[in-house]
């Protein structure tokens, strides 16, 4: 994966000892990452770097790079798409980037909202306000407080922080309750 510290475990018969090597766009040093067994560590440096091959001595395999799971948005413990309670938002001011995979192995990996758009509606005008950070603001929740039940919230445009370097996350709607 990018922008994490991969371990690996290497067994290669006869080459005991042996430093592995690894293809450009990549580093590979002994090591070994908090959780999980490997002798040492693989770093993906070049961000377009699509494979690496490790070989010792005479050995060589590839293995494909894989990106960062794509962000998902919460609002406290709530999902785009749920009925949310207009009482979150005394709770919880903030967007939040976190990662929804199951099957991602690196559980400590953090994303942080770095920009999005609030979408407003009135008197049939929509517009939205774009907000760096990721903290909802006094106007924001100004807004969401005038809201009924029933109307809808909408983020767009949400830009995340991740280790691997700036990512896009899909939008964030919710339905008030």
């Amino acid at each position: 994966y990018r922008g994490v510290k991969n371990p690996v475990l290497i067994v290669a018969k006869g080459n005991d000892g042996v430093m592995p090597s690894i293809s450009d766009g990549a580093k590979i040093y002994s090591g070994n990452v908090p959780g999980f067994d490997g002798q040492y560590v693989v770093e993906i440096t070049d961000p377009d770097v699509k494979s690496v091959t490790i070989s010792v001595g005479e050995v060589s395999t590839q293995f494909r790079v894989l990106n960062l799971p794509t962000p998902t948005i919460k609002i406290g413990e709530y999902w785009s798409g749920n009925e949310i309670p207009k009482s979150v938002f005394t709770n919880s001011t903030q967007l939040d980037a976190v990662i929804d995979d199951v099957n991602f192995p690196f559980k400590d990996v953090e994303y942080t909202v770095t920009q999005y758009s609030y979408m407003t509606e009135a008197n049939g005008i929509t517009s939205s306000h774009v907000v760096n950070g990721n903290k909802l603001t006094e106007e924001l929740l100004k807004d969401i407080k005038k809201k009924r039940s029933g109307d809808k919230i909408m983020f767009i445009g949400i830009k995340v922080s991740t280790p691997a370097g700036p990512r896009n996350a899909p939008g964030y709607t919710a339905k008030l309750k």
